[in-house]
């Protein structure tokens, strides 16, 4: 009877200590890990201590693992630790906007900073780039042939793949192909690498951003050459060692450009976010085709630079994206209606006001229907024509609101299953015109397609990375302090005279810099005027 109740009693202990729960923490030591090894860190440790899943840093002292509460408060007494943190949440700051307008166009970002003027001269070739995100569809037309290889923090084996599109969206705003087709990048010639740090649903944490620079910076070690790495990510805590890392990486020639957070609102500003928050980075806000600030744009004494982030067109994983317009005497954007079915039809349209029963002429049977917003759901339109013989429908709005508008809401699960016709919204104005056009024939289409229209401050930042490289390119033999100092001297002052919060120095301007740089490459005597600005609140 005693041996029985001895055995259980510690079947019991040892299913306690088995049941307590791990997080995934930090240890940073005060020798490195790499050469000491974990063991020898934790030498001195009980016994009992075992890190789960451990893995070494190679840019700053110390190991990620998962460790139990118990075991955090062991860890933290060693006199061969500095500090035990917690491993903190990095997500992306992008989003979805509206479709793209054609599947062949230059963005209108790219000519905002002047990046076609650049190319004359250089193209971004032997630069190297590092996306640190979702990863990268390099299977992408735009992305295949510049494609150099990454890493995956999530798996060893596994290629850095795109899961999400925001990794691929990014990268194309840098280096999609000059090919006279889909879109082109700022520096299309340069040499892409992928470090995917960030899951499927956009989240990974500051271990996957400190292994991302161990390895970039082995990398640079091991070939050689300029280094420029995007961060189109963040979260609102700092981390120190995570700072640390990111302070090798500068110390190491790496230009590092991440994006300044996407949480404002009108009239609550929100601070930068980490990584940009921390020193020798280039913190990039984001405006719009008009260069006005995006109301989600964060704000701080840490901004550099602005760059487009709204609407901004580019590449994302092969057929993921959509593609939908209307085509009158001109091509003309469209956003399909969630739930119309993918397809292509061309027919003589009529116009058929609000959609209502009493509005449908009898001629609309097998043609498209031309119907403005307003009185009845988009459903109950969309259903009433289709019942009077539409083949397809376009809806325009009646005011400048966005036009996220659906055809299947929740409250109506009778129509779940309901086989919609082809329907697609548009702005008031365009719609005024085709209704002008009175009757002609209309192209209307909603189709898969490999690119899409992001916002974000995640937008605007590889803007930044990809003049960096442009810039790099012209001048390898340069700094890479001089190459930011030449983007912070020649951009376009915006908002309040002079550095601001808002917009930092402001717009990049990479010809203005490349004529700074280069001036023999485009005709230049003497430098163009400029104003150097450091960055305020760092020292």
């Amino acid at each position: 009877m005693k041996r029985s109740v001895l055995a259980l009693f510690t079947l019991l202990v040892a299913t306690s200590l088995f049941a307590e729960e791990t997080q995934r923490y930090i240890v940073v030591t005060k020798r490195p890990v790499r050469t000491e090894g974990i063991g020898a860190v934790l030498r001195e440790l009980r016994a009992d201590v075992q890190p789960r899943a451990a893995r070494a840093f190679e840019s700053v002292n110390g190991f990620a693992a998962d460790l139990t509460e118990r075991e955090v408060a062991i860890v933290a007494q060693s006199p061969n630790v500095a500090w035990v943190e917690p491993v903190l949440e990095r997500h992306a700051l992008g989003e979805v906007a509206t479709n793209a307008v054609s599947a062949q166009s230059m963005p209108y970002g790219i000519d905002l900073i002047q990046a076609p003027n650049v190319w004359v001269g250089a193209k971004g070739a032997a630069i190297n780039v590092v996306v640190a995100d979702t990863g990268i569809d390099f299977n992408h037309p735009e992305l295949k042939a510049i494609y150099a290889g990454g890493i995956n923090t999530f798996s060893a084996t596994a290629a850095p793949f795109d899961d999400n599109s925001h990794g691929t969206h990014v990268a194309g705003t840098i280096a999609a192909a000059d090919n006279d087709i889909g879109v082109v990048g700022i520096a299309p010639s340069v040499r892409l690498w992928a470090a995917k740090v960030l899951a499927g649903d956009g989240r990974g944490s500051s271990e996957k951003l400190i292994q991302a620079i161990d390895w970039t910076i082995a990398k640079k070690k091991e070939l050689g050459g300029n280094w420029v790495m995007n961060f189109s990510l963040g979260a609102d805590r700092g981390s120190k060692i995570e700072g640390e890392a990111f302070a090798r990486a500068v110390d190491a020639g790496i230009i590092v450009v991440a994006a300044s957070g996407n949480e404002s609102e009108e009239g609550r500003p929100a601070p930068v976010l980490y990584p940009a928050a921390y020193p020798g980075i280039v913190s990039v806000g984001a405006i719009d085709s008009k260069s006005s600030l995006a109301t989600f744009s964060n704000q701080g004494p840490e901004m550099d630079l602005v760059a487009p982030g709204v609407g901004v067109l580019s590449t994302v994983p092969i057929g993921t994206g959509e593609l939908s317009y209307v085509m009158g005497k001109n091509r003309l954007s469209a956003r399909a209606l969630a739930g119309s079915p993918y397809g292509t039809i061309t027919r003589s349209y009529v116009y058929c006001g609000l959609g209502r029963k009493e509005d449908i002429p009898a001629n609309v049977s097998g043609k498209i229907a031309l119907v403005q917003r307003g009185e009845i759901r988009f459903s109950e339109k969309a259903r009433n024509l289709k019942e009077a013989g539409a083949i397809a429908v376009v809806v325009y709005n009646n005011d400048a609101s966005d036009m996220n508008w659906t055809l299947k809401p929740a409250d109506e699960p009778q129509y779940a299953s309901y086989e919609y016709p082809l329907t697609v919204g548009m702005t008031q104005a365009a719609g005024e015109a085709l209704r002008a056009e009175n009757g002609a024939s209309m192209t209307v289409s909603y189709e898969k397609d490999d690119y899409g229209t992001f916002n974000g401050t995640s937008m605007a930042t590889p803007h930044v990375a990809g003049a960096a490289a442009l810039l790099w390119s012209l001048q390898p033999n340069f700094t890479s302090s001089t190459i930011i100092n030449a983007l912070t001297f020649t951009a376009k002052d915006l908002g309040t005279t002079g550095p601001d919060n808002q917009f930092g120095v402001g717009l990049v301007n990479v010809f203005e810099a490349a004529k700074l740089l280069s001036p023999n490459t485009f005709g230049q005597t003497v430098p163009p005027s400029g104003r150097r600005v450091l960055r305020r609140g760092r020292g």
